[in-house]
Formats: structure tokens, C-alpha cells, sequence
């Protein structure tokens, strides 16, 4: 199992906590070759909020070319073309932190771990980034070969002392998914790897009938 970190102290703060190796850290998510990961079957991340939340300057996912000053969102571009300038082909892009859920996607492109889970500030399914941002994330996924799903919860409803919404999508493979997993707030469920007893998180989805695609 591997984090992307690329703050010293954040990983130090990190690895403390949760009794990680630091060595198991990867850095920088856009200078990791995906292509070179070992396998997984699951990824759990979400990206930067600063450029979606209420409390920022709310860029979204802009990207900006810096030859030609053209902006764009890379999200409406397909995932093939994505690196490029629309506007002159140009490669030297300048990208907001909050675009970091791109190179997410890149990660999961390049390996398709079974299932995963995506978390951010409740303004990214707000009315100005649902359609420009997290649907095309979504629809994204979907082209991956994924179902997803995905629920605002409150982190006062689970203990913690904070009025913190946040949104979390969980997204499994179509050919292992049922298509009946539904997302609660009323109880925790332990979600397993696939063939395999380790527990990797703990999660609020559990399936909605007896029928389910993993345990």
C-alpha cells in the first residue's frame, strides 16, 4: 500500500499516526508513473478543496496555457487529449491545486483497482462545479468501467465535535457490482478486498440486499 505526499512534515504527521513507512510514500501524485504501481485493488484519495470551497476563490478545475493563455477545464476534454492545449497544442500547462482529481483519474485509468472512494467539500456538487466538475468526474469513471455512488455526510453524525459536510463517492467495478449498494448514515460497515481478509476501511456503504458483490 502506497500515500502520494509531498509535504515532509504532512508525511512525518502521516506516518506517526497511522504507523506507515514512510518509504511507502510516493510524493508528488504528478510525478508518479502509473504505469509502474503495483498492483491494487483499491484507492482511497480526494483532491486539493481549496479552489472549490465556499471559503476559497472557487477557480474550479481551470487549467491555463501558458503560451497561448487560453483557460480551460480539463475535465471536458477527453482523458486523451487532456495534456495538450485546445487552443495551440501546447504542453506547458498551468494547473489549481483543486485539478489534482485529474491525476487521480490517471492513477486509476492506468490500474483499475476494484473499487474506491472519492472525498470532498460539499460545494463541489454545489450549483456551480455539479455539472462542470463532479458529474463529469463521474461520467469519467463510468467510461473506466465503474458504478458509482455518493452521499453527503456530516462529521457530527459520527462523534466528531465538527459541523464538516462532506461528499463521498464510492465507485466499483460493473462487473462486480450488483447495482444495489447504497450508502447509509446510520451504521459502519467493514469493507474487505476483494479475494483477499484484509480490511482496508471502514466505510459507510453496505449492499441493499442479500445479493452482494463482495464481502
Amino acid at each position: 500500500v502506497n500515500f502520494c505526499e509531498f509535504d515532509k512534515y504532512a508525511t512525518k504527521s502521516y506516518c506517526a499516526i497511522h504507523g506507515v513507512d514512510e518509504n511507502l510514500n510516493l510524493g508528488d501524485i504528478t510525478k508518479v508513473d502509473e504505469t509502474k504501481l503495483e498492483d491494487f485493488n483499491m484507492i482511497c484519495g480526494g483532491s486539493p478543496c481549496q479552489d472549490f470551497s465556499v471559503a476559497g476563490k472557487q477557480k474550479g478545475s481551470v487549467w491555463t496555457c501558458e503560451d497561448c493563455g487560453h483557460e480551460y477545464n480539463p475535465l471536458i476534454v477527453h482523458w486523451s487529449q487532456r495534456d495538450k492545449c485546445p487552443n495551440c497544442g501546447s504542453n506547458n500547462i498551468e494547473k489549481t491545486r483543486s485539478s489534482l482529481l485529474v491525476e487521480y483519474l490517471r492513477v486509476i485509468r492506468a490500474n483499475k483497482p476494484n473499487f474506491g472512494m472519492y472525498e470532498n467539500v460539499k460545494n463541489i456538487i454545489g450549483k456551480q462545479f455539479r455539472d462542470t466538475t463532479f458529474k463529469l468526474f463521474e461520467d469519467e469513471l463510468h467510461e473506466y468501467g465503474y458504478n458509482t455512488y455518493w452521499k453527503v455526510l456530516n462529521a457530527k453524525d459520527y462523534g466528531i465535535p465538527q459541523n464538516r459536510e462532506r461528499v463521498y463517492l464510492i465507485f466499483i467495478k460493473k462487473d462486480l457490482d450488483n447495482g444495489k449498494y447504497i450508502i447509509t448514515i446510520t451504521d459502519f460497515t467493514q469493507v474487505k478486498a476483494m479475494n483477499a481478509g484484509d480490511v482496508f476501511f471502514e466505510i459507510v456503504i453496505k449492499p441493499a440486499s442479500d445479493t452482494i458483490a463482495a464481502e
